[in-house]
């Protein structure tokens, strides 16, 4: 991981509020980072890539995701920190990474690339979408 972020889902986690996520859960769903290895099925990205990571992971294929609700997906949506040790590791293993990644220029700033991970997609939702 190159930068990552706190949000506040995370401290409802730690306070508690998610009482179904396993106490060792490794948090965080909002990051930038550096491929460092890739899976046979990842072919839109090499060792090497930077990316924005995805706080909602989605195979790209499935009903739901066909409709753009990437969040519903079944298999996926909010993991990272949730289901599965998130962005607040050393390494982070990303399920669906050819759809749940972002390859994003060397020259751009890490704090700014974070924010497009979660904040500003949330913000847009909540400020935009739901005003």
């Amino acid at each position: 991981m190159v930068k990552t972020t706190i949000c506040g889902t995370d401290l409802g986690i730690y306070k508690g509020k998610n009482p179904e996520v396993e106490s060792e859960r490794i948090l965080g769903h909002e990051g930038v980072g550096i491929i460092e290895e890739v899976g046979d099925s990842v072919t839109q990205f090499k060792k090497g890539d930077k990316v924005i990571i995805s706080c909602i992971t989605s195979c790209g294929s499935c009903s739901y995701c066909k409709k753009q609700m990437y969040s519903h997906y079944k298999n996926g949506g909010w993991i990272l920190g949730y289901m599965i040790d998130g962005v607040q590791a050393e390494y982070v293993r990303i399920p669906h990474a050819d759809n749940s990644l972002h390859k994003i220029p060397a020259e751009i700033d890490d704090e700014i690339a974070v924010l497009l991970s979660d904040i500003l997609p949330t913000g847009h939702e909540i400020g935009v979408h739901y005003d």
